[in-house]
């Protein structure tokens, strides 16, 4: 039930100036007394406007994504998209837990975001096609480098923390690849990284060879 529908006095608050109180106090440390104490109130009467932390939490993880810029697209396409795949993983990283416990509802934030990366590419030369698959294989591969990365921890959450099922798997490889993997899961964000840097040598490629919508792209 939302605040409109809830017995009692003329609210006081809205909902997001609560989802914005959540955002000043951090959503790793969030509580309802934490966002209570910042926005001056008793910690039950934050429950006229919302149904509970989980609430608050997943608008606040759904605020900051929203409020992340991209980067300056003016210093070419290349730089433009290495900046983004590596601020949306350290995001994706963060906030994973709370993104997949609390069912964050990013699908609104996440089609602006894809739409003014498209919005660049075009800007850079890129054809209408070429600008959304680039965007999409681009983001597909930070995103699911980091739902691999959540997989692989432990408990612990550390790099160097590994969960039994990623334990499990480096023990079913040999030699070399065990090694190759075990490094791969322990620097997680390298990897991904390097993962987007073969993708964008591939659009290169297609750009060297004047490809249809990547040929005119500076």
């Amino acid at each position: 039930m939302r605040a409109g529908n809830r017995p009692g006095p003329k609210p006081r608050l809205t909902r997001e100036e609560i989802v914005e109180a959540a955002v000043e106090v951090g959503v790793e440390r969030l509580s309802v007394g934490a966002v209570a104490e910042r926005l001056g109130v008793a910690p039950g009467t934050l429950y006229r406007y919302v149904d509970g932390l989980e609430e608050i939490a997943a608008a606040a993880v759904a605020l900051v994504f929203a409020r992340t810029p991209l980067p300056d697209p003016a210093h070419g396409w290349r730089p433009f998209l290495e900046e983004e795949a590596e601020l949306a993983f350290d995001l994706l990283l963060r906030y994973s837990g709370l993104i997949q416990d609390l069912g964050a509802d990013l699908s609104a934030v996440a089609g602006d975001r894809l739409r003014r990366i498209v919005g660049a590419l075009h800007d850079a030369g890129f054809g209408p096609t070429a600008a959304v698959r680039v965007a999409d294989a681009v983001l597909d591969v930070v995103a699911d480098g980091a739902h691999q990365t959540r997989w692989v921890r432990g408990p612990g959450g550390g790099p160097g923390d590994l969960s039994d099922p990623a334990r499990a798997y480096l023990d079913s490889l040999d030699g070399a690849v065990r090694e190759q993997v075990r490094g791969i899961m322990t620097g997680p964000r390298d990897h991904v990284l390097d993962k987007v840097a073969l993708l964008l040598d591939g659009v290169e490629l297609r750009r060297a060879a004047g490809r249809e919508g990547y040929a005119g792209i500076r």
